[in-house]
């Protein structure tokens, strides 16, 4: 197990993109080397076509949220910022990748820049890439069980850590009571953090459209707030239709193994956690996390 992400201040960056980035780089520079400076017009093209198909990679990854996540962008363009989109936006940014590459193979021409000389080079390359990934995910992980890291995260199969938080506007305090015999959201935010404003339409929509059926709780990290006039305030801005939770010291947030913001917990109606997302909530993935949990439970 790794971290879903680490804190740079307020900036939170995901953890497994930086091992990519970084497992992209190391390939990148091993490659250059190992090509050697005698085929320097081959490692050129290598290294310039694979930066390029990682970019239209990215940017299918990106622009599919357009369309999965249309009506929310819609309502709060911000969200587009940090929107993603999911496993179909990999296809597409794959797809994307894969045409360009073949592309490239296709206009070489006989000579030192060879169709096979090219695509032994994109694949010395990507080898050395994911070998490099390899490495740093397995020392990561270890780095991470050493420090105590992955014991403190609620993982996913576990039950919800005991707590109970007050609740903006409200007399009644939060308990893991307050979640059994129904699905719950428990989204962790502040509101000084962009992609948990952009996603507050998400939150709200998944609170309208399901109702009774399900609890959503906006766990607020009230610990790095200016206090609760903030939260009340933004409360009223965005017209929050569901129950915004207090963590003031951030004990819940670390019982939750909370590493960023924002961070989801979706738990089951037995009480044990279902799914975590790390980032911006997408409406479909969330509600078809909760409409299959629904499902389970009427069995």
């Amino acid at each position: 197990m790794i971290p879903e992400a680490i804190s740079l201040g307020r900036m939170v960056l995901s953890f497994r993109l930086l091992l990519l980035f970084f497992a992209a780089g190391a390939g990148g520079v091993a490659g250059w080397f190992l090509l050697g400076a005698r085929r320097d017009a081959l490692r050129r093209v290598v290294i310039d076509s694979l930066t390029t198909a990682t970019l239209l990679l990215l940017a299918g990854w990106k622009l599919v949220a357009l369309v999965t996540q249309w009506t929310a962008i819609r309502r709060e363009p911000l969200l587009l910022l940090w929107a993603t989109g999911g496993r179909p936006g990999i296809l597409v940014g794959l797809a994307l990748a894969l045409a360009y590459l073949g592309w490239k193979l296709g206009r070489a021409r006989p000579g030192e820049l060879a169709a096979r000389d090219l695509a032994r080079g994109m694949a010395l390359v990507v080898s050395a890439s994911l070998i490099a990934y390899g490495v740093l995910f397995v020392g990561a992980t270890a780095a991470y069980a050493a420090s105590g890291g992955s014991a403190t995260a609620a993982r996913v199969g576990a039950m919800v850590p005991e707590f109970s938080l007050p609740v903006l506007n409200s007399g009644e305090p939060l308990s893991p009571d307050d979640l059994h015999g129904r699905p719950a959201l428990l989204n962790f935010w502040a509101t000084w953090c962009g992609p948990c404003r952009a996603e507050t339409v998400v939150k709200n929509r998944l609170a309208r459209e399901f109702g009774y059926r399900v609890t959503v709780v906006g766990i607020n990290l009230t610990h790095t707030e200016a206090g609760e006039d903030p939260v009340a305030a933004y409360a009223r801005e965005w017209q929050i239709l569901y129950p915004v939770a207090l963590d003031w010291d951030g004990r819940v947030a670390d019982r939750f193994g909370v590493r960023g913001t924002p961070t989801t917990v979706i738990v089951g109606p037995d009480g044990t956690i279902h799914t975590r997302f790390f980032g911006p909530l997408s409406y479909d993935r969330a509600a078809a996390v909760l409409e299959g949990l629904l499902t389970e439970s009427s069995r």
